[in-house]
C-alpha cells in the first residue's frame, strides 16, 4: 500500500511546466511568467490547441491568446481567490 500512496502522490507533483512542453513538443515554447505560463507558438498549424486550453483552464488559469509581432502567444495566470 506504501508503493501505491507514493505513486500517487508523485503524479500530483509534476511540474505543469513539463506537461506543457511534452504536449507541445517542437510546435511551440513555453516560459513561466508572473505565475503563470506564456506559450509561444512556433506552428499553429500543427501546435495541439485544445490539449493546451484544455490543461490550463484545469490548473485553473485565465488564459488570453494575443499576438507578438508574427507569432501567436498564449499567456495564463493563475485566477484569484
Amino acid at each position: 500500500m506504501g508503493d501505491r500512496e507514493s505513486k500517487s502522490d508523485s503524479k500530483r507533483c509534476i511540474d505543469p511546466r513539463l506537461v506543457i512542453e511534452d504536449i507541445i513538443g517542437e510546435y511551440g515554447k513555453v516560459m513561466e511568467e508572473y505565475g503563470g505560463y506564456r506559450v509561444e507558438v512556433l506552428d499553429h498549424m500543427m501546435f495541439p490547441w485544445a490539449n493546451v486550453f484544455k490543461l490550463l483552464l484545469r490548473l485553473g488559469h485565465e488564459v488570453w491568446v494575443d499576438i507578438d509581432g508574427e507569432k501567436l502567444i498564449i499567456i495564463s495566470k493563475p485566477k484569484p481567490d
